[in-house]
């Protein structure tokens, strides 16, 4: 049942499973002798299957590549016969990229996993450009720190995120490359993740690691197939559709739509042979459990009458605001084990109640004429999206950002009320460690602009460390204020926590 094919043509350890010119680790120096990846694409084009190349941007077997220790995924030393060269190592990442772009014809994606570093480093807006340059229609993942679409690993958002998304995550519960003895997930674990990715309007890119000879596992192909099994009877509410995320969310449910058309995914069988459904401003005109003869019945979820639909799919009589509908009778039994699904038929797109992302409410902060005022990350707007679709959000006592992973367009807001013109001493106060200080943040407010490294802690009782970056003049006035990195920390990180910004009058 699957649509693309991500296949790994280089992942971290820097062997090829294409016939490079720019290096000979590569399988074509192998016994096997042959292109992997050039087999492969071909017979995805003759087979009308779409084809992504995976390529790491880390390479722990390039001379060139410069070892950062204690950073993610790179050695702790210089390996032996190490020649480190930065420059040198992008233009080689480069060069292979080129290579798999303009070597096999259409190609439809390229899959980057380097996402420890800045944009900068990876240069991944010219690495993209480059990619559209030979493959126009290709899409381009952004862990690079530049593309057009965010990818969560081995985790589902719970709410729509709001971009493009595609959730990966494994047949396996330990690692990604075959491992033998590692434990399987359930197919009625990886459909439930399915699913629940498909509500969200995200892609699942499910993942399985080939044997030594280039067989799948009988265990991970049984899942496949059963997965496809599932997607004979189901496929419909799953290609093609748009997710459904309701505002009164039913439990056990989720649900996708497609045109005139939605599906109620049931990842438990309802405790009542009649589901209720409030999310519903529209009558549906036909009910169908996908995959059986009979047709299911709707009815109004109150005391009376069952209502009767016409030819336009309306109920006269129908009250607003207060009614809800129940579809049913369901079977006592569940006719698979798997997840079941009810397809409601509308006359016309339906009227939902669907999720809407909150507006954030910030609170304006009055400015203290004569003593420092504090804007805590919990009055702040939080904007942007790092690596992987990942969202910063405030936790903890007292409330802290933990920025384990950030992007240079990530902002935080605060808006503040100054009542007596002035200059302003701007600080940060942050929760760093030594080994991690550093990275830069700026602070914008009135067409000003400070900045400056972060600092380590030195053991202050509250564990909090406070940073002088400048200072500002501000008018009397409403003023927004942003901060935002500038640099950061191996390219993602601040390092540590982000507890808030301090204006102090005086010079």
């Amino acid at each position: 049942g699957a649509r693309y094919i991500a296949l790994t043509t280089k992942h971290h350890d820097g062997f090829c499973l294409f016939d490079s010119a720019l290096t000979d680790f590569k399988i074509t120096n192998t016994p096997f002798r042959r292109d992997l990846t050039g087999e492969l694409v071909a017979a995805c084009q003759r087979h009308g299957m779409r084809i992504v190349l995976y390529y790491s941007q880390p390479d722990w077997h390039h001379p060139n590549f410069v070892n950062r220790p204690g950073a993610f995924k790179e050695w702790p030393e210089e390996p032996p016969g190490a020649q480190p060269d930065w420059p040198k190592y992008q233009d080689y990442l480069e060069g292979q990229v080129r290579e798999l772009c303009t070597n096999y014809g259409r190609i439809d994606g390229i899959w980057w996993d380097g996402t420890h570093r800045s944009e900068a480093d990876w240069r991944g807006r010219r690495l993209y450009e480059m990619i559209k340059s030979y493959q126009p229609h290709a899409v381009v993942n952004d862990r690079a720190r530049y593309g057009d679409f965010f990818t969560p690993e081995r985790q589902i958002p719970a709410l729509p995120v709001g971009v493009p998304c595609e959730c990966c995550d494994s047949t396996t519960v330990k690692g990604w490359g075959y491992r033998a003895g590692s434990p399987l997930y359930s197919v009625p674990r990886l459909l439930q993740d399915f699913i629940s990715v498909s509500s969200l309007g995200a892609n699942y890119l499910l993942n399985v690691g080939p044997l030594p000879d280039g067989t799948i596992a009988e265990g991970q192909q049984a899942r496949l197939r059963e997965i496809g099994r599932w997607l004979q009877t189901n496929g419909e509410a799953v290609y093609s559709t748009q997710g459904c995320v309701f505002a009164d969310p039913i439990p056990g449910v989720k649900a996708t739509r497609r045109d005139q058309t939605l599906y109620l995914h049931l990842l438990r069988w309802p405790d009542s042979d009649w589901l209720d459904l409030p999310g519903l401003g529209s009558y549906p005109t036909a009910v169908r459990l996908l995959g059986q003869p009979h047709a299911l019945e709707v009815r109004k979820g109150e005391e009376g009458p069952e209502y009767k639909v016409d030819g336009n799919g309306k109920a006269p009589g129908r009250p607003r605001g207060n009614g809800y509908l129940q579809v049913g009778p369901l079977p006592s039994i569940p006719p698979t084990p798997l997840p079941q699904v009810i397809a409601l038929d509308f006359a016309a797109p339906p009227e939902l109640r669907l999720y809407q992302r909150p507006e954030p409410v910030v609170t304006t902060v009055d400015i203290a004429p004569g003593a420092p005022t504090e804007l805590g990350v919990e009055l702040a707007r939080l904007d942007g999206y790092a690596v992987k679709g990942q969202e910063l959000t405030v936790s903890g006592t007292p409330p802290v950002i933990a920025t384990g992973s950030w992007a240079l367009n990530q902002t935080v807001t605060w808006t503040i009320r100054c009542t007596q013109p002035g200059s302003y001493r701007v600080a940060i106060r942050t929760r760093i460690g030594q080994s991690t200080a550093g990275a830069r943040l700026a602070v914008r407010v009135a067409d000003q602009t400070v900045a400056g490294p972060t600092e380590a802690n030195a053991g202050e009782p509250d564990g909090l460390h406070t940073t002088e970056l400048g200072t500002v003049r501000l008018t009397v006035g409403e003023h927004t204020l942003v901060l935002q990195p500038e640099e950061l920390h191996h390219g993602h990180s601040l390092g540590g926590a982000l507890r808030s910004v301090v204006l102090t009058p005086g010079a």
